[in-house]
């Protein structure tokens, strides 16, 4: 029989991680909504140039990710965490302080930037805290809390009108500059220092051959997932009228059952943690494919949501296990690579995918991607759950 789960015990350093995510996400998903309407209706930029800013924001800290890992194994989590959030609050603040077309491109590539850097510390950071038997269910509680603020930050936002866009700025910035204070308050963990090059360390993480074959065969799920921003909505328009529910329905299931999930795969090995979602989500897409209609479209968005479950809080802890101490925030970094590259593919691919082919037909695509990761997963030897150990290291 599979222990209880219990989220009591996680300790302090944990649970501040916990509450400093959910502040983090509400606070972003709060704002963010406003800033295509408040450029596009007040300051009437172009669609392109609102495009393009997002776009930067996107690239400054999918793509520098890793960049802020090597940084927090070096000079501390809590430091780059720090330095992390008041560099996003002066980003979002400053997107309300100025039109000028260049200030506003350098505020979002701040505000990005402070991404790349306060969030691998951050799970770097809550891997030292948690003891390593508890670290799913510090990695599922972090899930279920980051999809609570992604729906509750929106639902405060309607409180706001896009002339309020100068306040939100402020009240976002605040926010962050407060988490900021707030990490300050966690406690020290030990900083490793390395005596191997940038170079060197990323040379050893893509020599890991099962850690990478896991972050490329996580990159088809964040495609998917994509398509909840931009061609789910389309078909759940055609069915019900409306788009707004599907992030309320796909978090409510999140946190009624991600510990259930937790529950029944904890002692699952990664080959089946990551070959039945895209299972599920395949044979999903497929059935979408041939019947556009609600009841599909709901089984697709229970499966997402299964996925999300599985994948998200199993593979970090699969980081957590595997990764050298001193290079837990670099492989952190390293990781979200599979987020960045597919759902960068995901926002720029999805769409024009489904212009050029039959609904019927860009479903099936999709259902076919899912194959390719249960592939490289089946087809792996051995999956290393030893941690790797590094001698090339001393205590600080």
């Amino acid at each position: 029989m599979l222990k209880k789960i219990s989220f009591s015990n996680l300790g302090i350093g944990t649970w501040l991680i916990i509450i400093i995510q959910f502040i983090a996400f509400f606070t972003f998903f709060m704002f963010v909504p406003f800033i295509s309407t408040y450029f596009v209706n007040q300051l009437e930029f172009s669609l392109a140039f609102v495009g393009t800013v997002l776009s930067l924001r996107i690239i400054s800290q999918q793509g520098l990710m890793v960049f802020g890992g090597f940084l927090a194994d070096r000079f501390g989590y809590k430091q780059l965490a720090v330095t992390g959030f008041v560099c996003r609050g002066i980003g979002f603040a400053g997107l309300g302080l100025t039109n000028q077309p260049i200030l506003i491109i350098i505020a979002a590539i701040l505000s990005g930037l402070g991404g790349a850097m306060f969030s691998p510390a951050l799970k770097a950071a809550l891997t030292m805290f948690t003891p390593p038997d508890r670290s799913k269910e510090a990695f599922s509680m972090m899930n279920m809390v980051e999809n609570g603020g992604t729906v509750m930050g929106p639902l405060v936002g309607l409180f706001f009108k896009q002339e309020d866009f100068f306040i939100m700025c402020l009240i976002s910035g605040f926010l962050f500059w407060l988490i900021g204070l707030i990490v300050l308050f966690l406690p020290n963990p030990p900083v490793l220092k390395r005596h191997s090059s940038w170079i060197q360390e990323t040379f050893d993480i893509m020599r890991h051959k099962s850690f990478i074959l896991l972050v490329v065969s996580l990159m088809p799920f964040h495609f998917i997932y994509q398509q909840l921003y931009l061609t789910f909505p389309i078909i759940s328009e055609k069915v019900t009228g409306s788009s707004s529910w599907i992030f309320s329905f796909i978090t409510i299931n999140i946190i009624l059952l991600q510990v259930p999930i937790l529950h029944w795969f904890k002692n699952h090995n990664m080959k089946t943690i990551f070959t039945l979602p895209y299972i599920f989500i395949g044979l999903s897409l497929f059935i979408l494919g041939y019947s556009e209609q609600l009841l599909p479209l709901i089984i697709v968005l229970v499966s997402i949501s299964f996925g999300s479950m599985l994948l998200l809080p199993f593979f970090q802890d699969y980081v957590a296990e595997i990764a050298p101490k001193e290079s837990l925030a670099a492989y952190f970094g390293f990781s979200n690579m599979a987020m960045g590259i597919g759902g960068s593919l995901g926002n720029l691919l999805g769409g024009v995918l489904y212009d050029l082919l039959k609904p019927e037909w860009f479903w099936t695509v999709l259902s076919m991607i899912c194959i390719l990761p249960i592939i490289g997963v089946t087809r792996l030897k051995h999956i290393n759950s030893k941690r790797i150990i590094n001698k090339n290291v001393s205590i600080k």
